[in-house]
């Protein structure tokens, strides 16, 4: 596995790049974004699975989180964009053929870039990608404050990554402006999509997840799961590693392999 590092803005992206030994044409690849309590490592280990399917990864932390040189903020996706560069440039990789992968917050990152990536994206997957009433002030308030889906506690965190905020209030102020529906981003054209959540998740309401899958003008495919929280996840049967494996890889694999 290659540590690749991208200048960025007078600083630099630190990621992970892997891809099958030896290949003898250009290869397809995941880019994978983490989410607010993931990081590129626990999806480098993730995606290590699909290199042996002749399919490489590159993986790097959120806007805000682990070595991210960027807080959250309406223009953080300026990042994502800047690593996709990166990878269209490397001769190894086949630019037609890229697939974005985001989990939780890194969803949302995900989700724009259907858009505003759509030209140079094959496809793009979402796990719980919060989309409009998540930044809400009354969603902040009634759902977020003493969360307890999340494994730590969900507002200090966000007062972490987001740019300029301190306290709950600041939050609140800065968190609408986060909305793709704000950004008029809901609504235009994507990329094919697979959406997967979970109707009884409390971090990212099922509303944010039927307004994605209203919208747009490409069919998309959804995997929800009517028992499952955050990520679709439940803990009879349906863990990330089984959703991995049955959902997200199978359909990966199809996308970027299909000529």
């Amino acid at each position: 596995m290659e540590v690749v590092r991208i200048p960025f803005e007078g600083k630099e992206i630190v990621g992970y790049l892997r891809l099958p030994a030896s290949p003898n044409a250009p290869v397809p690849i995941v880019f994978a974004i983490s989410g607010l309590d993931s990081r590129k490592e626990n999806l480098a280990e993730t995606y290590g699975a699909l290199v042996e399917r002749g399919i490489g990864f590159f993986t790097l932390d959120g806007p805000g989180t682990g070595q991210s040189p960027v807080k959250v903020s309406p223009t953080a996706d300026r990042v994502l964009s800047r690593a996709l560069d990166y990878l269209t440039s490397r001769k190894e990789i086949d630019p037609k053929r890229i697939v974005v992968h985001g989990v939780s917050f890194g969803a949302y990152w995900a989700s724009k870039l259907t858009v505003t990536e759509r030209a140079r994206l094959r496809g793009v997957v979402v796990q719980s990608p919060p989309i409009h009433t998540f930044f809400t002030p009354e969603f902040l308030e009634r759902s977020l404050l003493g969360n307890q889906e999340y494994l730590f506690d969900i507002v200090p965190a966000f007062l972490d990554v987001v740019e300029g905020v301190k306290t709950v209030s600041d939050l609140a102020k800065a968190f609408p402006a986060l909305s793709l529906q704000e950004q008029k981003i809901i609504g235009q054209p994507t990329t094919p999509m697979l959406v997967i959540a979970g109707v009884k998740d409390t971090q990212v309401p099922i509303s944010d997840i039927d307004l994605l899958l209203n919208s747009g003008d490409v069919p998309k495919d959804a995997w929800i799961n009517p028992s499952g929280g955050h990520l679709g996840r439940e803990s009879a049967g349906w863990t990330d590693q089984v959703i991995f494996r049955k959902v997200i890889a199978p359909w990966e694999t199809k996308i970027l392999l299909d000529q």
